[in-house]
């Protein structure tokens, strides 16, 4: 089927000047103009100008092609058992890791547990040594109650520094 210049330019995804030039490029009796002034492209033409451009591979090209094609399959075959060998690696050394992880973190917990326990127990013995002391300081408060009253010098300071209290922000700041 015959194609306009714009119709196959947009088909190879070309300019129009491109094309254009490679239809000056090839024999006359593979385009014709149409009864609009178009030029239009025969499926030979067409094949000529792919093949001018690089667009369009030979025979040789495609059994090239072919082997090619045999040649990556074969090396993404290799290449997806050397993937899985090293993932295989990788996925046993982090469930190495993993049971490492698990064991330090048993041996905290361990640790964790025994100095908390040395801690209660370290509470306890301050606890009963102040149960040991609390009626030793009871005592001696009680002697203390039985001493004589304050004096009248203790009383008097504690008078004036009543007054003292009582006194303005600006007198205690001008001393007055």
């Amino acid at each position: 089927m015959a194609k306009t210049i714009r119709q196959f330019a947009d088909e190879l995804e070309v300019t129009k000047q491109a094309i254009q030039y490679q239809v000056k490029k090839i024999d006359s009796r593979y385009v014709t103009k149409s009864e609009g002034g178009a030029y239009l492209i025969h499926k030979k033409g067409q094949a000529l100008i792919k093949i001018n451009m690089g667009l369009e591979e030979n025979a040789s090209d495609k059994k090239s092609d072919k082997s090619d094609k045999q040649t990556d399959k074969i090396l993404s075959d290799d290449l997806s058992v050397e993937t899985l060998a090293i993932l295989q690696k990788e996925l046993a050394e982090k469930n190495e890791q993993i049971n490492k992880l698990q064991e330090l973190l048993k041996e905290q917990q361990n640790l964790l547990s025994q100095q908390q326990q040395l801690t209660l127990q370290s509470n306890r013995q301050i606890e009963h040594l102040q149960l040991a002391f609390t009626p030793e300081i009871n005592e001696s408060s009680e002697s203390k109650t039985d001493a004589p009253a304050s004096s009248d010098h203790d009383k008097k300071q504690t008078k004036e520094s009543g007054q003292k209290q009582k006194k303005g922000f600006f007198s205690r700041l001008f001393n007055r």
